[in-house]
């Protein structure tokens, strides 16, 4: 179920990890565990590198938000594309290994899901990273994934303090992942 894969080197990690230990210590992150949000950042920096790098050597156009620091509210997207002339947005979504290997399920925020919708990207990409190296599994459109989300629990993660939803991985297809690259500009 693999559709792409990309290496993203040790020291370009380092990097990133100083750089999640900086944005946790300037947003002053109270009362979650920060070790834990240091990983989370690390790993979404990773995927994102990845897929930026893959949209590079396509030779596609894109914008992405990089190393964002500050509030959710002004993230923005991860990726902005043009898909058949449109401007289309792109979520990045990572899956650890338990999630990947045995749940088979990708989780969702909660709270994303339940109050802001109109934030949610045009289409999802999953993915895996395993020590850098990031296996790009599928993607699914925002309408199929409210679908999916609507019917699914709403779940705590200890790990995380907060709410998650979760989608079967089977709703990422790695086909239409390669589509959509391919239908990008």
């Amino acid at each position: 179920m693999i559709a792409l894969t990309h290496i993203v080197s040790p020291a370009y990690i380092a990097i990133l990890t100083q750089q999640a230990e900086q944005k946790i210590s300037a947003e002053k992150w109270e009362g979650r565990n920060k070790a834990i949000k240091v990983k989370n950042f690390v790993n979404a920096w990773i995927t994102e590198e990845a897929f930026k790098q893959i949209l590079i050597q396509q030779g596609k156009w894109f914008n992405n938000r990089a190393l964002y620091f500050g509030d959710a509210a002004g993230a923005g997207p991860d990726f902005v594309v043009k898909l058949n002339g449109k401007i289309t947005t792109l979520g990045i979504r990572s899956i650890d290994d338990r999630s990947y290997r045995e749940f088979k399920t990708v989780a969702y925020p909660n709270d994303r899901f339940e109050q802001e919708q109109d934030k949610i990207a045009d289409y999802h990409v999953v993915c895996h990273n395993d020590n850098g190296v990031v296996s790009f599994l599928g993607v699914i459109s925002k309408e199929e994934l409210l679908q999916e989300l609507a019917k699914s629990d709403r779940k705590y993660s200890k790990n995380n303090q907060e709410y998650f939803r979760t989608v079967p991985l089977e709703r990422f297809s790695a086909s239409a992942l390669l589509d959509l690259l391919q239908k990008t500009e």
